[in-house]
């Protein structure tokens, strides 16, 4: 061989040489996988697998496979690379010399003479040997592929992939990887996905489609994917910075599901044998809470704690606390939130003013550091700027009601921990043998609850001497005995609300029960009409808070009573509530069903207006001491618990003119009332029928327009009385503006529109008498406040400060006293505007029961929801 490489272009012929018998050993071998992968490239490229199923495809892919793998096996093995020595072979046959071969032989006996002769014989095949050339295998290739495949397949594959080269790509990649779970039922799946916003962002669940385009959540919420599969399916949720993959589990229904909360931006796929939907999510970060002061917390005069504030956040508010911490270092304890009411279920933005009563706080009376809490929906909460302020607390003037505040307070105030018992008891081991150690807790009590139990002794030490109400002295000895019992400071702190309900009644009696239930009853409705309860959830406590305010009222009457206060005359003009006692006029039995007819119509905001007024005015409600014999409440005009014979003839002359004129306006405003439901066709006051007939009862046989007429001829009647008595008392009845300065004038205005009433009446004209009636009321009315100043004028004029100014007092419900009250400083929606707010909602009830039409029935649906 080494002979071999001496000769230029030798080694090169034999490696082209055996290349030549490689090439066609090897299309010998594998010509059927070369066909195999050639038709299945024509197939792919062609897009004939495009158009088909799936199924076929998966099918066509896994058969080429398979085929590809067992043609290539089949040809390794058939398969053998020629060798050198086969190359040299081809090459020596186009020489009768064999100069290849033969130039590897050497001399047997090399001396001299046969040295020189093997040199002539080696130039001799070395020429041989340049002049070889390749073979050629055409006759070989001829036998092997007479169509000349080897040439036309590339060709036409060639072709092939230069006219769908836009396309080739694609085509191929759907080729070698179609969807194989078609052959496993792929098909019959069916997917459905939603996403649901947290509950807090009020949104709508979003239903996903398998061409969707990227979708915006918020953070934190869930998708639901539910599947119908042969088998359980994945969901994979990957994002930046995780990824999560879900197993579905099977329903009841034979589905599976599956749940995953999406936190930021992701990508979500639902996997079996492949990627059987796909979405792209966006995801919102919920912004954290705002909260800020808009005025410093003050004390007001009923010792309530009062501020202004601001909060917003992007999905609304869930709570508000205010967070109180004593600022003295010395006084333990941790931060103590107090809740505040916001005005509607998680606003996203308000600013409201808060009254609130902290006077039964453990830290009232002390400098304590505050902060605003807002926490949204997603949890998270954020702090206004901290403000420092005195908490109020209960000015009690009782020393019983003080001592046993200072009680309730070193209770609460006490974070110190009881000392460990010992357990161990080795006098148990004996019979009649007692635990010590379990009644004495006391003494391993921190400092603060014993000092409250020695407190309480104190107090009740020779309880006959001091203890007028029996209640509160066995309430002291039970609160002792909690104390001596408890194990922990929670134990101990248990005897709050029966230690401030002794405080409240050692100072005010029995009337704060009933005004803590009334409060009760009121933040239970405000509840109620703020979160938009059901209908008959509104009316139930509704009707609670209608009786608290009458347990109160009674309450506070049987108080006064109690205090030396005499009760009305059965026959003051006034409406009987609570306990019967008079109130006054019936402006109360007004209100309370001017509320329930705005909880009817739904207008909640004026609903709460007016129940917090109610509240007020009852909270605020006094009663004067009186000690005479006056027919009404003491205080009112007239009634001053003074006898007759010391009050002059003009004063109760006057006095008795004015409640004449009460009378007239209150039956003035009876008839009002008549003749509008008679507009309406209603049963009036009277038992009127709608066809103007009277019905059985109390004023048989009485028309609406008698009554007018009577009521002006009681109108002139007083007019002639007054002025005879005018006439009486020296006055020129020409020239006298009537009697105590009341003008004449009026009363015939008063007597000609009552007139007209009348008339219009009779015609039928409903309309016309109402306007007549309301200008006779309005008369009256002022009228009536004319006399009530004249009356306080004498008064004055007679009693001086003893007296005191009557124009800047007020009665029980904040009206000015000695005049008749107009109710004009509350704004109560009149009878004719809450019967047409009724007759609406009946209207649009009535409509939706009727219409057919879909798109009306979901108009006055969301009208309905709204009320």
């Amino acid at each position: 061989m080494a002979e071999l490489k001496r000769i230029p272009g030798v080694q090169s012929k034999i490696a082209r040489t055996r290349g030549a018998l490689w090439r066609l050993y090897a299309a010998k071998a594998f010509w059927p996988y070369l066909i195999l992968v050639s038709t299945f490239l024509f197939i792919a490229l062609s897009g004939l697998l495009d158009t088909s199923t799936e199924k076929f495809a998966s099918l066509a892919l896994i058969i080429f496979v398979i085929a590809s793998l067992v043609s290539g096996i089949l040809g390794w093995a058939r398969f053998s690379g020629p060798t050198r020595s086969e190359a040299i072979e081809l090459l020596d046959r186009q020489s009768d010399l064999r100069p290849l071969a033969m130039l590897s032989d050497r001399p047997s006996r090399p001396d001299v003479a046969g040295v020189a002769l093997w040199r002539a014989h080696e130039t001799r095949l070395t020429d041989a040997a340049r002049r070889l050339n390749v073979p050629s295998f055409a006759a070989q290739w001829k036998r092997f592929d007479p169509l000349y495949l080897r040439y036309l397949v590339p060709t036409v594959l060639a072709l092939l992939l230069a006219m769908t080269w836009t396309v080739a790509g694609e085509r191929l990649q759907r080729a070698f990887s179609p969807d194989f779970g078609s052959l496993f039922g792929a098909e019959t799946i069916r997917i459905e996905a939603w996403i649901t916003p947290p509950p807090h962002t009020g949104r709508p669940p979003v239903f996903l489609t398998s061409d969707q385009e990227t979708i915006r959540v918020p953070a934190g919420s869930e998708i639901t994917v539910r599947a119908q599969a042969p088998s359980a399916p994945k969901l994979r949720i990957q994002s930046a910075d995780d990824r999560q993959t879900i197993a579905f589990e099977e329903t009841p229904e034979g589905a599976f599901e599956a749940k995953g909360t999406i936190m930021a931006d992701s990508d979500i796929r639902v996997r079996w044998w492949g990627d059987r939907a796909n979405w792209q999510v966006r995801a919102s970060p919920d912004a954290p809470p705002q909260v800020e002061w808009v005025s410093t917390p003050e004390m007001t005069p009923t010792d309530r704690l009062e501020f202004e504030w601001l909060a917003s956040d992007d999905y609304g508010v869930v709570s508000l606390a205010l967070i109180l911490q004593p600022t003295d270092t010395e006084i333990s304890g941790d931060p103590d939130p107090v809740a505040l009411q916001l005005p509607s279920v998680t606003p996203k933005q308000t600013q409201e003013e808060t009254s609130i009563d902290l006077t039964r706080h453990r830290w009232a009376g002390l400098e304590v550091r505050a902060t605003l809490r807002a926490t949204d929906g997603a949890g998270q909460s954020t702090d206004s700027e901290p403000v420092v302020f005195i908490l109020p607390e209960k000015l009690l003037l009782q020393p019983l009601a003080r001592a046993i505040q200072d009680i309730r307070v070193t209770i609460l105030r006490e974070e110190g921990a009881y000392a460990e018992i010992d357990n161990a008891n080795d006098e148990a081991l004996q019979s009649g043998a007692i635990f010590t150690a379990a009644t004495q807790r006391i003494n391993h009590a921190p400092p603060g609850i014993r000092r409250a139990s020695l407190m309480i002794e104190a107090v009740t030490y020779e309880a006959p001497n001091y203890f007028e109400n029996v209640s509160i002295y066995f309430g002291l000895r039970h609160a002792d005995a909690i104390l001596q019992s408890a194990s922990s400071t929670d134990e101990a702190a248990t005897t709050d609300p029966l230690l401030w309900s002794l405080a409240l009644v050692a100072e005010y009696g029995t009337a704060a029960d009933a005004l803590r239930a009334l409060q009760a009853a009121r933040r239970a409705l405000e509840e109620a009409l703020r979160d938009g309860a059901s209908e008959a959830e509104i009316q139930r406590r509704l009707e609670a808070f209608q009786q608290a305010a009458r347990n109160y009222l009674a309450a506070r009457m049987a108080e006064a009573l109690a205090n030396g206060l005499e009760a009305p005359a059965d026959d003051t003009d006034s409406a009987q509530s609570g306990g019967g006692s008079g109130l006054g006029g019936s402006d109360f039995a007004d209100m309370l069903d001017a509320l329930s007819d705005l909880t009817e119509t739904g207008a909640t905001d004026q609903a709460r207006q007016l129940l917090a007024d109610i509240t007020n005015m009852l909270e605020n409600l006094q009663f004067q001491q009186g000690s005479g014999s006056g027919d009404g409440l003491p205080g009112m005009p007239g009634e001053q618990g003074e006898n007759d014979e010391d009050v002059p003839q003009e004063e109760r002359e006057l006095t008795d003119t004015l409640r004449e004129l009460s009378d007239l306006l209150r039956e003035q405003r009876e008839l009002n009332d008549d003749t509008m439901a008679e507009e309406r066709g209603e049963r009036g006051r009277q038992g009127q029928q709608p066809n103007g007939e009277e019905g059985e009862g109390e004023g048989e046989g009485t028309s609406l327009a008698d009554r007018q007429d009577g009521l002006g001829d009681l109108v002139e009647d007083l007019q002639r009385r007054l002025e005879e008595e005018g006439r009486g008392s020296g006055e020129d009845g020409e020239d006298a503006e009537g009697f105590a300065g009341v003008d004449e004038d009026i009363l015939n205005a008063i007597e000609r529109s009552q007139r007209r009433a009348a008339e219009a009446l009779r015609d039928g004209n409903t309309m016309r008498a109402q306007r007549n009636q309301d200008e006779a009321t309005e008369q009256l009315r002022d009228l009536a406040q004319q006399l009530a100043g004249a009356l306080d004028e004498l008064r004055r004029e007679r009693l001086g400060d003893e007296y005191g100014d009557q124009s800047q007092q007020t009665d029980p419900f904040g009206r000015p006293m000695g005049g008749v009250a107009d109710g004009r400083n509350v704004d109560i929606p009149d009878e004719a505007e809450r019967q047409r707010a009724k007759d609406i909602l009946e209207e649009l009830r009535r409509r939706y029961g009727d219409t057919a039409d879909e798109e009306e029935r979901n108009y006055l649906e969301r009208l309905l929801d709204r009320f």
